[in-house]
């Protein structure tokens, strides 16, 4: 009988792994963009108290079938001439701010409607949200 020469388990061979994961690492290192975040500049106010009164800032109640404006009714075909009378667009800071309470029931339209309002009429808008209703 012939004998069989015996062979090597097959293998695979390893030895370059270190050497191509390293170059991975360093291509991944050059490759990748280092991005810095960027933050709000803000002015923290001071501590030193005012004499001047605080300024009422408006408030606008938009609910399903009636606006509020500073606690005053106001129909929607008015709404844009009392905003208008307003002369939001000559004020600064604070002075532009409308703050804007909505319910659940308003449509997006409406919505809508009354927030270009107060951009056309020069004012900035702040949203009213209940804690809780996220």
């Amino acid at each position: 009988m012939a004998k069989r020469k015996e062979r090597a388990a097959p293998s695979i061979p390893i030895d370059s792994f270190s050497d191509i994961a390293f170059l991975l690492i360093v291509f991944f290192m050059v490759a990748t963009t280092l991005s810095q975040l960027a933050g709000i500049k803000t002015q923290i106010p001071s501590g030193a108290k005012s004499d001047a009164p605080p300024e009422k800032t408006t408030m606008l109640n938009l609910h399903d079938q009636e606006i509020t404006l500073n606690d005053e009714k106001v129909e929607l075909a008015q709404l844009g001439e009392r905003l208008a009378g307003m002369n939001l667009k000559v004020k600064t800071g604070n002075d532009k701010i409308i703050l804007v309470e909505t319910t659940g029931a308003v449509s997006y339209q409406r919505y809508f409607e009354v927030v270009t309002m107060i951009t056309a009429a020069g004012g900035a808008i702040a949203m009213v949200e209940e804690e809780g209703e996220k």
